[in-house]
């Protein structure tokens, strides 16, 4: 009766893992692996694919260096008037791209336990423009399209990292 009893308290305690611990797990690792395409600048399914180059980036663009608000005046050029806003930083241009000085888009990536397993979302308001793209308005007035840069979303890399380690515990919980 003593294996039988110790097969069925393994079993009880696989259900507790996969209704917790597995869960944590998924979270954990599905927020890391979101917001490590932040660091690698584009996302991760099979292989790393990199997000297209931001204008505020581009030595040839208009917006290069741009930064809502700034008020330091581009190298090479003539001061302005105290008070006078150029919108040009040094630091807006060496910034990866999607993060912002606050990181706010970054930091809004979250996750919550469900019935099923775990929900992976972003806070922001302007977080499925960035994942997905679309068409934005510029400042209320001209159309601009946002190309697709995908921080989240199913991740072959991903699956396999997060079923390797529950397959690991499972398997040493059943021992």
């Amino acid at each position: 009766m003593g294996n039988f009893d110790n097969s069925i308290a393994k079993i009880e305690k696989a259900i507790r893992y996969m209704q917790n611990d597995a869960k944590v797990i998924m979270g954990v690792e599905a927020t890391n692996h979101f917001k490590e395409s932040f660091k690698n600048q584009g996302f991760t399914d099979k292989s790393l694919e990199k997000w297209e180059e931001v204008e505020r980036r581009k030595p040839t663009s208009p917006w290069r260096g741009f930064s809502y608000g700034s008020n330091i005046p581009k190298p090479g050029r003539k001061q302005r008037k105290e008070g006078a806003i150029s919108n040009y930083s040094p630091a807006a241009e060496a910034r990866p791209i999607l993060v912002g000085p606050t990181q706010q888009l970054l930091n809004s990536i979250k996750w919550e336990k469900t019935a099923n397993g775990v929900r992976i979302y972003a806070t922001t308001e302007y977080s499925k423009l960035m994942n997905e793209g679309g068409t934005v308005k510029v400042f209320g007035r001209s159309s601009k399209n946002i190309p697709r840069r995908q921080f989240m979303g199913k991740s072959e890399v991903l699956r396999k990292r997060i079923t390797s380690m529950i397959m690991l515990d499972l398997q040493n919980i059943l021992k």
